[in-house]
């Protein structure tokens, strides 16, 4: 019986054992299970973006002096903006841990426009409320005039040392931001000095496709007024200013051949005698000017007649541009009315979906707009190369996911003409999308209206390229050049006989007025200038056409929101 009790007890032992074991070593995988996993749906957004700039999630978690909700938010905005998000875990970590997060009332200022990097020398983070963007005390216009949770500012002066650009002041009632010192931004993102210059050019190229007219303002073209004495007074934008160094250097030749024209007719005394005679027509060598001079009048009015001809024609090349330029602006702003006016409503006016769905159609259409022009003008280009797309996205000019499938279309090694496409068809899958949900009228006529201004979209891209890259025949402009550089170099010869010293000022003249016209040809056969043929001449500014067209996105929704019935 004792033997027995014993075997029992052994076994119970046994069974306990087994089962003390069994336990510890499910406890243990089960909490390595919880280590690795996360334990909410926004921690494992955090895990995709930390492990997207190689550190772990946990490493994060165990170093960051900040609340879960707190660090979320945190990597979520700092994964929108390219200068965080190539950042080492090192880096990473320090960053985060030196924000400090302030409150601040509404109508209060966190930045004033002026500041020197001594005055405020920090890098904000919006973590709640909205601000409002204010310049030379205007409140700058939608959609750039207010910046929201999420978004990072004031890093463009810490990193290049420079004055604020804009004043920020609290919209809504409280406003909860994170700042950082400037100084150690700048040391921890260590931007080198090459990346560094790039960067502010490219930022200089979003500051003029980013605003609006109101706020940067400017002419696509400098205007005139009509009186006369303005206009002689003019000289930057002008022919003139182009033209001058030919006209002075012909001008110098003519006054050297007046010289030797006098010598070789044997005259040694002064020009102040006889009153600037005219030459001896009796003279071997003016005889030999004469026929010259004869020759040099036949090709007068050749040369008159071709060069105001090419001048006419590429007068009408620049306006076919501009009018393509422009019909572009118009149907942007045709299918944002359109949209506006055919969108879902309540009694409140926009219901939300409506609003949502308004603000991405403007979105796409300055996106759109921006490419365009990128892929055309070669002072806007460096805004459709990877850095260009990632600085637009860190600017708030697009979103990330954005920013990824416009990078792997540049990937596939698609012009940057090509480009542009992809903002065009998310317009019109975003608006067949809110047809199927209700948001927008699904009738024929709204779908036929939408589809044809976006295929004219399309096609207006493809005709600007065209137009620009088959300009000209080069057979045709060189001749032209060759010319009209024949004619006015060889006019101080031939006009010599006639005029004598006289011919020195009509020289000028003629040189002016006949090299002006081909300069002016010239120059409107380059609408975009391209070339830089001159620094300041009728070129179109396309900063200023792509701002009107950012104001155009938004000012149907703003005048349509409410109704008078």
């Amino acid at each position: 019986m004792w033997i027995t009790s014993l075997e029992d007890t052994i076994l119970v032992l046994s069974f306990c054992w087994i089962f003390s074991t069994f336990t510890c070593v499910t406890a243990f995988l089960q909490t390595t299970t919880i280590i690795s996993k996360p334990t909410t749906t926004s921690n494992h957004f955090i895990t995709h973006n930390i492990n997207s700039i190689g550190s772990p999630i946990s490493d994060i978690l165990l170093s960051a002096t900040r609340t879960k909700e707190e660090l979320d938010f945190i990597i979520e905005s700092f994964n929108e903006n390219d200068l965080f998000r190539n950042l080492q875990s090192k880096s990473y970590k320090e960053i985060i841990n030196a924000l400090e997060l302030k409150e601040a009332d509404q109508n209060e200022i966190i930045v004033r426009q002026g500041d020197l990097p001594n005055d405020d020398n920090y890098v904000y983070l919006i973590a709640e409320g909205e601000c409002s963007v204010i310049v030379d005390g205007e409140m700058v216009p939608e959609p750039y005039g207010t910046m929201k949770a999420g978004l990072v500012f004031g890093d463009l002066a810490v990193l290049y040392n420079e004055e604020r650009a804009a004043t920020i002041q609290c919209k809504t009632e409280k406003v909860k931001y994170f700042r950082i010192d400037g100084d150690v931004f700048k040391r921890i993102v260590n931007t080198p000095k090459e990346t560094l210059e790039g960067m502010k050019e490219i930022d200089n190229l979003i500051n003029q496709v980013s605003g609006t007219l109101s706020l940067y303002d400017g002419d696509i073209i400098p205007p005139y007024k009509p009186e006369r004495v303005w206009l002689w007074q003019q000289y930057s934008n002008t022919i003139l200013k182009i033209s001058w160094e030919t006209t002075a250097v012909n001008m110098a030749l003519s006054a050297l051949f007046v010289l030797y024209a006098r010598d070789a007719c044997g005259i040694h005394e002064s020009i102040w005698v006889n009153d600037f005679a005219t030459p001896d027509g009796s003279l071997p060598f003016i005889e030999r000017l004469t026929v010259i001079n004869q020759i040099w009048d036949i090709g007068k009015p050749l040369t008159t007649f071709v060069l105001t001809f090419f001048v006419n024609q590429a007068f009408g090349f620049w306006n076919k541009v501009y009018d393509i330029a422009r019909e572009v602006q118009q149907k942007i702003s045709n299918y944002n009315l359109i949209i506006a006016t055919n969108v879902k409503r309540d009694k409140n006016g926009f219901t939300l979906e409506s609003e949502e769905f308004l603000d991405d159609i403007g979105q796409y259409s300055r996106l759109f707009h921006i490419l365009v022009w990128a892929s055309k003008s070669n002072r806007f280009s460096a805004l459709a190369t990877p850095d260009g797309l990632r600085r637009m996205e860190s600017r708030g000019l697009m979103t990330a996911k954005q920013l990824e499938i416009l990078l792997e279309v540049e990937q596939q090694e698609f012009t940057n003409e090509q480009l542009c496409n992809a903002p065009l068809q998310w317009i019109m899958v975003r608006s067949t999308k809110a047809m199927e949900d209700g948001i927008l009228a699904s009738d024929t006529a709204t779908k036929g209206v939408l589809l044809k201004d976006l295929g004219f979209l399309r096609n207006a891209n493809a005709a600007v390229s065209s137009k620009l890259s088959a300009r000209f025949p080069l057979a045709y402009v060189q001749f032209v050049q060759v010319l009209v550089d024949s004619f006015i170099f060889s006019a101080p010869v031939a006009l010599y006989a006639d005029l004598g010293i006289y011919s020195i000022p009509a020289v000028g003249v003629l040189t002016l007025f006949y090299s002006g016209l081909n300069n002016l040809a010239k120059i409107f056969l380059d609408p975009l200038n391209n070339e830089e043929f001159c620094d300041n001449s009728i070129f179109m500014d396309l900063g200023v056409l792509i701002r009107e067209t950012n104001e155009i996105t938004t000012q149907w929704k703003k005048s349509s929101t409410n109704m008078p019935f």
